[in-house]
């Protein structure tokens, strides 16, 4: 027979109390969440925007007047007209803002979002977790610059070859940026070109090799750049923020604004929308400790990989997974040094990650 003392009871009212206090967190967090109406009227005082980064809860919106382009911290309005209900807002969206009339404790004036654009383009991923939800890291820029270090850390193609095909699904144009430069011996730099040669002869993709800390083909990267706006994304550690440094002191206000926010935290936490000396626009993302493609499947990756369509149409069976089957054509071009075995294995891991993640397994 079990006994409770005052200790018990004490608990049991501390858990009581806890729980009423989560459940009243949650009733005012349902009565403030966001919800999307189509097609809401507009006030006539709203200004067309456009969203240069997130700065904790609220958003940084660049909205030109009169030539000028003035930045607001905003919050998402409670009722917003948007087309999709998945990341509702995110950097790069084209926004109607409507002000507030109010500075922040810091100054700034205020406004809330009231309306989000269709996206032409965006990157997006599978958000982490075991939820099956699209995060869409950063919308409306016209190519993705895949970022990786020939040294500290050692580039993976794994990586780039997922990050090509979320290039591919959101209509971005990709390129290549390897830096550290610096860090491969004189007598290693033929061997790291010839590394990329599937890239740019096979696939026909720029890759710019470049040193931030030396300068090293930066004014090549820069002209690659040079009227577009280009969202910078790969893993932690490779210098993205170097990089940007190189090509354009351009950040300076966005990031004071962000600091103030921020509490401080000075290492990239959120995507950052930054002009470009001589026209064009950098997002700096933070760095990624993974990538997965959101919405691949097994009928849908051959497409991906364009090098293997001048012989899938040999294979002895279709459709051919281009895996186990007996006469397939695209594996006998691995063979021979036509496909680079390298993407070939890239194609196997993320069929084999497909099956991982079905359902019905």
């Amino acid at each position: 027979m079990t006994t409770s003392g005052p200790d018990d009871e004490l608990h049991r009212e501390d858990d009581e109390a806890y729980r009423a206090r989560t459940r009243d967190i949650r009733k005012r967090q349902e009565r403030v969440r966001t919800r999307r109406k189509e097609g809401k009227p507009l006030p006539s005082n709203a200004l067309e925007g456009a969203v240069v980064t997130s700065i904790g809860p609220y958003w940084l919106v660049s909205a030109p007047q009169g030539g000028s382009s003035d930045l607001y911290v905003c919050t998402v309005s409670g009722t917003i007209d948007s087309p999709e209900t998945d990341t509702i807002v995110t950097v790069g969206d084209a926004v109607w803002i409507v002000p507030d009339g109010t500075d922040t404790e810091f100054g700034h004036p205020s406004a809330h979002i009231e309306k989000r654009e269709e996206r032409r383009t965006l990157l997006s991923r599978r958000a982490a977790g075991r939820a099956q939800k699209e995060q869409v890291v950063v919308s409306n820029v016209d190519q993705l610059a895949i970022v990786v270090s020939a040294r500290e850390p050692q580039y993976n193609k794994r990586l780039i070859d997922r990050y090509l095909i979320a290039a591919d699904k959101g209509d971005l144009d990709p390129l290549i940026v390897v830096n550290k430069a610096d860090l491969v011996p004189d007598e290693e730099r033929a061997e790291l070109v010839e590394d990329f040669a599937a890239y740019w002869d096979d696939l026909d993709l720029p890759v710019a090799i470049v040193s931030a800390e030396t300068g090293e083909n930066i004014a090549d990267l820069h002209a690659l750049l040079a009227g577009r706006s280009t969202l910078l994304s790969g893993p932690s550690g490779v210098g993205k923020s170097s990089l940007i440094n190189a090509l354009t002191d351009a950040r300076v206000r966005v990031g004071a604004i962000s600091q103030l926010y921020r509490k401080g935290r000075h290492t990239t936490t959120a995507a950052t929308m930054i002009p470009l000396d001589g026209g064009g626009s950098l997002v700096d993302s933070p760095g990624l400790r993974e990538f997965a493609v959101w919405e691949l499947d097994k009928e849908e990756l051959p497409y991906y990989f364009a090098e293997f369509e001048p012989f899938s149409a040999e294979c002895r069976f279709a459709p051919c997974s281009h895996d186990h089957e007996p006469g397939c054509a695209v594996k006998e071009a691995v063979e021979q040094g036509k496909i680079d075995p390298e993407r070939y294995l890239s194609y196997l891991t993320l069929l084999e990650q497909i099956d991982e993640d079905d359902p019905r397994r």
